[in-house]
């Protein structure tokens, strides 16, 4: 049941990080909307608990993000090589790597020591 939960909470996470990577890319091109995306995903990733869900946000906000780096079917951008569009792609970028490097050990989510051999170490 446990593991139900957190692949549903995963889940919704990353629903709520592309729903919301996605406004963000279309409105960043605004300073109020660059501010309010980036401001917003770093206060739902401080919300979020460390662990798998934080990063499953963290995935799904980046998707859209460089979805809209890359080139559409008519030839243009929604990310473009502007000072704003930098600033989106390197806000992302450190969104991701702050949930990656928060994220913790399963045995550490548990309750375990890091110094703890567990079973495989107790010698019984």
């Amino acid at each position: 049941m446990r593991l139900l939960l957190t692949l549903l909470g995963g889940a919704v996470a990353a629903a709520v990080g592309v729903l919301s990577g996605a406004a963000g890319t279309v409105l960043h091109l605004r300073w109020w909307g660059l501010l309010l995306a980036l401001a917003t995903a770093v206060a739902v990733l401080a919300w979020l608990p460390a662990g798998g869900v934080r990063v499953a946000f963290a995935l799904g906000w980046c998707a859209p993000v460089l979805r809209g780096v890359l080139e559409g079917p008519g030839g243009g951008f929604l990310v473009g090589a502007d000072a704003a569009g930098w600033s989106f792609l390197a806000g992302s970028a450190v969104l991701l790597v702050a949930a990656v490097a928060t994220a913790r050990s399963p045995r550490a989510a548990y309750g375990g020591r890091a110094d703890d051999p567990g079973l495989r170490g107790s010698g019984t």
